[in-house]
């Protein structure tokens, strides 16, 4: 992305339960990592509360067990299964995160919230917010 003109990339994490982190930088995410402990990104991505695509666990594995269910979430989980990804199944798992592109000025340039579980914002679009509040 910073080939793209972004200054700054972060990445914002809920919690982090035993090793999360740690694990998710060194598995990957090389750039700084923050803790939003009152979750205020997730409120902004979702519009003011926070995205929770599954009521609980009982939710979660009625989609999972479901035949029928044709949901994003199901595909989703196989991609990572694919591509030796594991699922972690430790800490908070029900609130959705996303993307926010921000321009110098504070405003949003792009903001994608993952609506399901596994939900990944299109490269091509960060790419180009990215170079469009870089170039404002």
């Amino acid at each position: 992305m910073q080939a793209a003109g972004a200054t700054r990339i972060v990445a914002l994490v809920k919690e982090d339960v035993g090793t999360q982190v740690k694990e998710f930088r060194d598995g990957f995410w090389g750039g700084e990592v923050f803790m939003d402990k009152e979750m205020e990104f997730y409120k902004a991505l979702g519009g003011g509360q926070m995205n929770r695509p599954f009521s609980g666990v009982a939710a979660l594995l009625a989609a999972v067990m479901n035949p029928f269910n044709k949901g994003r979430f199901k595909a989703n989980m196989a991609r990572n299964k694919k591509k030796n990804i594991a699922n972690n199944l430790v800490g908070e798992g029900f609130i959705t995160g996303g993307v926010y592109v921000i321009r110098k000025d504070g405003s949003a340039a792009y903001s994608f919230l993952e609506a399901e579980l596994g939900d990944h914002a299109p490269v091509e679009d960060v790419i180009a917010a990215v170079r469009a509040a870089a170039a404002a």
